[in-house]
């Protein structure tokens, strides 16, 4: 097993190639504009479990998505040279919904300041 500082250097080592994979190795150009926002890596380091965000709607997600899904194995073996474990971990690509959460909360606070302004007059 890993200790703490391995496992998150090599999530960060992935998450940076990871992101160059992304925005200069794969070609495909429905895959919108994609930022990696995190990795973590299991103990043993053999799962990479990707997190993104990409801009635009829930169409463009799934198309992301799917890109993702079909690319992974191009991407896992690009990953190789970049990293110096034993073993490639397998990569599992998540969508970061953190942003999503984040800008329903702003949506919701603006409306409660919209409706306490509302009242006061």
């Amino acid at each position: 097993m890993a200790d703490d500082r391995r496992v998150r250097r090599v999530a960060d080592s992935i998450k940076r190639a990871v992101s160059d994979i992304i925005e200069f190795k794969l070609k495909n150009p429905h895959k919108g504009f994609v930022t990696v926002t995190g990795v973590k890596v299991s103990a043993d380091l053999r799962i990479a479990s990707i997190y993104y965000t990409v801009l635009g709607d829930e169409e463009q997600r799934n198309k992301t998505a799917d890109i993702f899904e079909h690319a992974k194995h191009f991407i896992r073996n690009e990953l190789k040279p970049a990293i110096t474990t034993r073993y490639i971990p397998e990569l599992r690509f998540f969508y970061d919904e953190g942003q999503l959460y984040a800008d329903h909360i702003d949506h919701l606070l603006k409306k409660i300041n919209n409706d306490s302004r509302s009242q006061e007059e």
